[in-house]
């Protein structure tokens, strides 16, 4: 009897959907994500719904970093655009927030484009820098456009004939729709021929340029997606919001989303990137609620509201020195166990 499953067409092995624990992982997901507003709670509800934004940004930034190999401080301010686009297009121009999404996902994508042109002559923690100064200008920018801070977003631009965006149950459909339209696109993104030259820039940008791969336009290409994401992610975060303000999209969010891609694991778009949120996002928030309000009252107030910085820190240390590769690594290694059970090879 043979261990594993073999692929004997061609088809096969191109499928999105190529294993059958990847198929019912999926109809699980799809049923738990539909199931959700009628089992959880509002705040509950409210939690999913900031998970799924995120994973839509975070989406985008491992396409940038995982599959392109470029380093990127400047995810939350492209957020930062998609959500003030979204938000001035409802309060000044009357726009319904679902129109101004698009809008907001290609406004931050131009940018996302504009601060690719540093990655054509940089690399590692040079670019690194290029983008932290990226991240600060946007910052700069939000603050003289919003200078209080608070720019609100109108309740009547989230109706659309007969959906209100403003009730929790619709937005989250709403929501859950649009990323996982976003992630079917990354992942058939990342198995598409411009994925697999985002890989070959990330392993040797050298050897990608002798076999044929147009580097410069393959890092554009990388950072012009991630971008678009950003700006969705941000857009949606618009939309969740009554109004929004510049200290959400800083650079301490930009290495938490950072720290997300590499918690969850690099090049692994979709379910990397959503182990990445759980843990880092949602789980944090649940352990936030609980501890926190602990620390405070056995008398370690400064140490609790600094307790967030040091989980990040020495997560993203230890998966960084134990498991390179993510979180999602550990999970193909007991999916494989499974698998190939009772064999060991």
């Amino acid at each position: 009897m043979p261990a594993g499953v073999f692929k004997e067409t061609y088809e096969g092995d191109m499928a999105f959907i190529r294993y059958p624990i990847h198929k019912a992982a999926l109809v699980l997901a799809v049923i738990a994500g539909l199931s959700a507003p009628l089992l959880l709670d509002t705040y509950y509800l409210n939690l999913a719904i900031t998970a799924l934004i995120f994973w839509v940004a975070v989406i985008g930034l491992n396409i940038t970093v995982g599959l392109a190999g470029q380093i990127s401080l400047a995810q939350a301010a492209l957020m930062g655009v998609g959500a003030y686009t979204v938000a001035f297009a409802a309060l000044k121009l009357g726009v319904n927030v679902v129109l101004a999404l698009p809008l907001a996902g290609i406004t931050a994508m131009i940018i996302g484009l504009v601060l690719s042109l540093p990655s054509f002559k940089l690399k590692e923690y040079y670019l690194a820098m290029a983008s932290l100064a990226a991240q600060l200008l946007l910052e700069y920018a939000f603050s003289r456009i919003d200078p209080d801070q608070y720019t609100p977003i109108p309740p009547e631009a989230k109706r659309l004939a007969s959906i209100d965006l403003n009730e929790p149950e619709a937005l989250y459909y709403f929501t859950f729709i649009v990323a996982a339209l976003m992630a079917l696109a990354a992942g058939n993104i990342a198995r598409s021929s411009y994925g697999r030259a985002m890989k070959a820039v990330r392993d040797n940008d050298v050897a990608a340029s002798i076999v044929g791969v147009n580097v410069p336009l393959t890092k554009a290409i990388a950072f012009g997606i991630g971008g678009f994401y950003a700006g969705i992610a941000g857009g949606l975060y618009a939309i969740y919001s009554v109004g929004i303000g510049w200290e959400a999209f800083t650079l301490v969010n930009s290495i938490e989303l950072l720290g997300m891609v590499l918690i969850g694991g690099p090049g692994r778009v979709v379910w990397g990137s959503l182990l990445g949120v759980l843990v880092l996002r949602t789980g944090w928030t649940l352990l936030e609620s609980n501890l926190v309000p602990i620390l405070a009252a056995m008398g370690f107030s400064a140490f609790a509201s600094a307790i967030k910085y040091i989980v990040l820190g020495t997560l993203i240390t230890v998966v960084i020195i134990l498991e390179p590769e993510g979180l999602i690594a550990v999970l193909r290694r007991v999916k494989e166990y499974f698998r190939l059970w009772p064999y060991s090879y």
